[in-house]
């Protein structure tokens, strides 16, 4: 059946396209983290950047020696960089959710009248049903009054539809939200609470 795709606004693409990215991130910095803590490199002790250790550079014409980050403190930033990660992810996700709840909630409405009408053609069709199971029950009842059992006719019963005058049946509490959804107006009579 061809019927209308649904659509994103701009906004959830853009949207999805940096949560994607952003998972690709934390992804790598997780496994980049995993592979730090693993590896027993040793922790040297950094330069100190004292005045001393700044003229020598600067006598020998090279930058100081920046102090590298220890271990630890590479960890830390890690574990810093993925939680902040981790809390960009879930606020995008709670915002392509509501975008995602706009364009459902538009899809739905513009589809909305045609899933209605085909509701209303099942129920018809459904009534047909009703009717002709009803009918056949009134010829079965009026052949075992007379003392003729219909198993000698070949008898085949609809049980699927449950009895056309049970009001408990699956084919009545069809009818009944067909009424609640505005459907059809009333229930068939023979299906109705007494």
């Amino acid at each position: 059946m061809n019927i209308e795709k649904l659509k994103h606004s701009a906004r959830h693409d853009e949207l999805s396209a940096k949560r994607s990215e952003i998972g690709q991130t934390l992804a790598k910095t997780i496994a980049d983290q995993l592979a730090l803590a693993r590896n027993d490199e040793p922790e040297f002790e950094g330069a100190v950047d004292t005045a001393a250790s700044r003229r020598v550079a600067e006598l020998i014409g090279q930058p100081p020696t920046p102090t590298p980050p220890s271990k630890r403190e590479r960890l830390s930033a890690m574990a810093n960089e993925i939680r902040a990660l981790r809390s960009a992810g879930e606020l995008l996700d709670q915002q392509i959710a509501v975008e995602r709840h706009r364009a459902v909630s538009a899809y739905r409405s513009g589809i909305a009248p045609a899933y209605r009408d085909r509701m209303k053609a099942v129920v018809e069709a459904m009534r047909t049903v009703h009717a002709a199971a009803l009918d056949l029950h009134g010829l079965t009842k009026a052949v075992e009054d007379q003392g003729v059992s219909v198993e000698s006719l070949g008898f085949f019963s609809p049980s699927i539809l449950g009895s056309p005058v049970d009001p408990y049946s699956s084919l009545a509490r069809f009818f009944r939200e067909a009424v609640e959804m505005g459907l059809i107006a009333k229930m068939p009579p023979e299906l109705d609470y007494k």
